[in-house]
Order: structure tokens, then sequence, then C-alpha cells
């Protein structure tokens, strides 16, 4: 995909060249390829920034994304390399050809359906940027419900006298942001995928803070170690929902988002171990699949775990299984 200087139109340089030879009857179907050349080339000199904004809401509309306008706003200033809350009052005096090229390339790829986030390599959680790239799951709003539990239950200990073990660690998400927000005496993050722990080590050099990653299957290569705290946001979509699934899903990590026994497999195993790990009085938390809940709560209390507590998220959904011993 070129860009507005560029030789191939992409959709969006297109839907505004269409909209200039409506306006132009004379117009630019019977000019020569070097005179549309031209045009095409000086066309960012009068590109009008709601104009811009309104196209590109459209063709994202036109590829199934309903929300077109926030990913609109998000993608442009991010290209045009402004705050968001400025577009609107500053985004057309950056209106040049270097900027459109790069948010015509956003556009393309978000047109695929790619996330934003990948698009952009940053996503927001707590109120802390993440890198994140197609190695990571991005980070979801829900899960903050999580963090905010376990800040609750041990973060605000003026002597860090809490361990806490985040499995699964992905990005890092979870475990920085109670090593930013909280007060701990340590933090342990585990994932399997080395490429996502690298991922989750650059986000530890970023909001600098220090955390030991360990790779490894669960609980694998953690020793003989135990934590007051063990939390989790496991895998957990099971095939037959895969069905209904948003598009952008597809370019997330497969494996960190499905598990076998529909959706189950990895409750079952953190069930299965997690009590050799937690210290006495210690606490589990794990993020639920909403439409699990029940079946995720019955796996943990036949294996014999006693208090279990389900929390509900925002939206009045089944976020949290809160397990205390």
């Amino acid at each position: 995909m070129q860009s507005f200087a560029g030789e191939h139109s992409s959709p969006l340089q297109l839907r505004i060249m269409k909209d200039k030879e409506e306006k132009d009857p004379s117009g630019l179907r019977c000019r020569s390829a070097i005179q549309r050349r031209n045009i095409e080339t000086n066309m960012n000199n009068h590109i009008n920034l709601f104009d811009l904004i309104k196209k590109s809401s459209d063709l994202l509309k036109n590829a199934g994304i309903e929300d077109s306008k926030s990913d609109i706003e998000i993608l442009l200033s991010s290209a045009l390399g402004i705050k968001r809350n400025r577009l609107y009052f500053e985004g057309g005096n950056f209106l040049n050809a270097k900027n459109l090229a790069k948010f015509d390339e956003y556009m393309s790829r978000r047109i695929k359906r790619e996330p934003v986030c990948y698009i952009l390599g940053i996503s927001e959680f707590m109120g802390l940027d993440f890198i994140v790239d197609k190695n990571v799951l991005i980070p979801r709003p829900e899960t903050e419900l999580l963090v905010e539990k376990i800040l609750e239950i041990g973060g605000g200990s003026s002597n860090k006298s809490k361990t806490v073990l985040d499995l699964c660690c992905g990005s890092g998400n979870i475990a920085i942001s109670l090593a930013k927000l909280g007060s701990f005496e340590s933090i342990c993050g585990s994932d399997i995928s080395p490429a996502a722990l690298d991922i989750a080590k650059q986000n530890a050099c970023l909001h600098k803070v220090d955390i030991s990653f360990i790779r490894g299957d669960l609980f694998e290569n953690l020793g003989g170690r135990k934590f007051d705290i063990i939390a989790s946001n496991p895998p957990y979509i099971g095939q037959k929902e895969s069905q209904n699934l948003a598009a952008e899903l597809s370019f997330e990590p497969q494996t960190a988002l499905f598990a076998p026994d529909e959706g189950l497999f990895f409750y079952k195993r953190i069930a299965d171990d997690a009590e050799k790990y937690l210290k006495e009085n210690g606490h589990i938390l794990v993020e639920l699949n909403a439409l699990k809940a029940d079946e995720t709560r019955r796996i943990f209390s036949q294996k014999g775990y006693g208090n279990l507590e389900i929390i509900k998220d925002y939206a009045g959904l089944d976020r949290i299984l809160w397990i205390k011993s």
C-alpha cells in the first residue's frame, strides 16, 4: 500500500478521489495518468480533517467494524503525532504527506481487522502503557478487576510482606501493574512462551519494576517456592465458542485464547497443583469465562478448596473466582 503520494491508491485514497470526481464533472476521469498522479500527489493540501475522519470511518464500517470513529481517532492521532484529545483542535495542522502515508498504512491493516493495539504496538491497562505484539494477548479492561482485588487483598501493606505468582503472565500486564501500583515483597510471572516472556521483560524495563520471570508450564520450574497470592488469567475459551468470536481474535496467539476440555483444562490443572505452592492463609484468584463460572467453581470445590467466592465485573458478569485457604 502506497502513501497519498504513491502510484497505487488505497481504498481510502480512492474514496477521496471519487468524491473529488463527483464534485468536478469535467473531472479527473478525462485527465491523463500523469495529471491524475499530480492531483493525487497534491491531494493532502486539500484534505479536510473532518472529511478524512468521516470517510475513514465509513470504510471501517463497511469492513464490519462498528466502533469505527473511536478507532479512527486513535489511529489518526497516532499517525499525526498528537494526543487524541487534541485531534479536532490541531490535527489539521499535521496533515502532510508523511503523516497521511502512515495513517494510510494503519487503515489498510485495520480494514483487514487487525486490532488497533497491534497496529500501534501499545495497549493501555490500569492506566499504564504496555508493549504488545502478536505473541501476547491484548490486555482486557475486565482483567483490571483481578488486579484491583489483589491490591485490595495485599498490595497496600507498607512492610511489603506479600508474595505474588502470576501464572500465564503473557505481556506481564497483571504482574507489572501490581508492582507499579501496590507494595509487595516479590512478584513472579510464569509463562510457557519465550516470545511472550520477552515482551513481559520489555514491559518490566519500560516501567522500571523488578519482577522475576520464569519460563514454565504453569507451576513448572518454580522449585519449592510458595506464594501468598496465586493469580491467573489462563486460556479459557472452548472450541465451540470460537465460531462466534470477533475476527480480530484471529490475530491473537491462539494458544493463549483457547483451552481443551471446553475451556476448563487450565482451571483443572491449577486446582490440581496450586495448594502445593500456596502459603498458609493464602489466596488464589483466577479470571473466569463468564459462561463457565459455576463449572469452574465446582472444579476447585471438588478438589477440596473451601471458601470460594465469585466476583462480578462492572458489566454484571461472573469474572473472578476468589479462593481463600
